[in-house]
């Protein structure tokens, strides 16, 4: 639905109208007489003034422009100063004449009197000849009108120009914020998802174990209590520190290893100083650590490794390619939230692929 303009816009509009034709009106109007820089600078205070009221009624016709194509766009739909049509062109002509006519009167009136007041005080008398003959009075009248029905024109296309500019501003924000709130929903499912199978896997081996080993088994309650209750504290967080990622890591992969014995290791080679320097989006190591036992073989002769490094400000995550025999399908959807989850917090890419036979991820660390 078209909108009024602002007074800002209103007051930009009437601007570019008054850089655009005042100095060429002004150089038309002036005399002969009074073309030389001395004379210009001490007539420049009137100059000003007609400078000003100018101003001032562009701002008032913009201001009838605004309401006369609100009520055109109430009439004939709002893309009907857009669309090319003769009833559109035609509308423009005859309401761009009628303000020139009226705009000519008025500043016609405020013209004539100041230049009197220019030649009064040049030392004129009422008897001296005017500064132009009746040829070039009448003259100056038509390109005068001319021009205020050019101007009109440019206030009418320039006021639709710029009711459009805010509209395609509005509808790129709309489609901004429609894209971020997509990519913040996949970041709150994401943030929200730690697969049931692992949940389920978890209960089953602590239940098989819970007779054979009490200390390995406490031990295990507490790291599977510490990982949810990391989920639970962070999944609202945008960032952690690269510390608390890490801590929780530890916890998670060392229920992975009780799951898959020799088989599985990670590898964290982050000094203390690097992981209080930086932060990262929570849950980022956990998706790629999965994704990692998702997608490879492991086994006690060729365990899977993934190692943890930083180069640079990015942070590496990296393991050997050993795809399955029957590998699992891939959507990809979890690279992609944790692409979407970065685009929203920095203009440096999360970049990921196959990199000679290891598959290697990198995020960027955040200060």
């Amino acid at each position: 639905m078209a909108v009024p303009l602002t007074y800002r816009q209103k007051w930009q509009v009437a601007t570019r109208l008054l850089l655009l034709y005042s100095p060429l009106l002004l150089y038309i109007n002036l005399p002969q007489s009074v073309r030389s820089v001395d004379k210009v600078v001490k007539i420049a205070p009137l100059i000003a003034v007609v400078v000003l009221i100018a101003m001032g009624l562009y701002f008032i016709w913009i201001t009838a422009t605004d309401w006369i194509q609100l009520q055109l766009f109430r009439w004939f739909g709002e893309d009907f100063l857009l669309d090319f049509s003769w009833r559109a062109l035609v509308l423009t002509m005859l309401i761009s004449l009628g303000l020139a006519l009226l705009y000519a009167q008025v500043f016609q009136l405020i013209i004539v009197t100041l230049f009197s007041l220019i030649f009064q005080a040049d030392g004129h008398q009422q008897h001296h000849a005017p500064p132009f003959t009746p040829e070039v009075f009448a003259y100056l009248q038509r390109v005068n009108k001319v021009f205020n029905l050019i101007i009109m024109l440019s206030a009418f296309y320039l006021t639709i120009i710029s009711r459009s500019y805010q509209q395609l501003k509005d509808v790129q924000l709309r489609a901004e914020q429609s894209e971020k709130e997509a990519a913040l929903s996949q970041v709150e499912a994401l943030k929200h998802q730690l697969s049931p199978h692992f949940l389920f896997n978890s209960l089953s081996i602590l239940t098989s174990m819970v007779h054979e080993d009490a200390d390995l088994s406490e031990q295990y309650i507490k790291q599977l209590s510490k990982v949810y209750r990391y989920i639970l504290e962070q999944r609202d967080q945008e960032l952690v520190s690269l510390k608390t990622e890490v801590d929780f890591i530890r916890a998670y992969t060392f229920l992975l290893q009780i799951r898959f014995e020799n088989k599985f290791e990670v590898s964290i080679e982050l000094t203390p100083a690097q992981q209080n320097q930086y932060r990262i989006a929570p849950l980022s190591l956990q998706l790629l650590v999965e994704n990692a036992v998702k997608h490879n073989r492991m086994s006690v002769n060729e365990p899977l490794r993934v190692r943890i490094y930083c180069q640079d400000d990015s942070l590496v995550i990296e393991n050997l390619w050993l795809p399955r025999d029957q590998p699992e399908p891939s959507t990809g959807v979890g690279l992609q939230n944790i692409v979407n989850r970065y685009a929203l917090l920095t203009n440096r890419p999360v970049s990921y692929g196959h990199q000679d036979k290891a598959f290697v991820v990198t995020l960027p660390l955040l200060s």
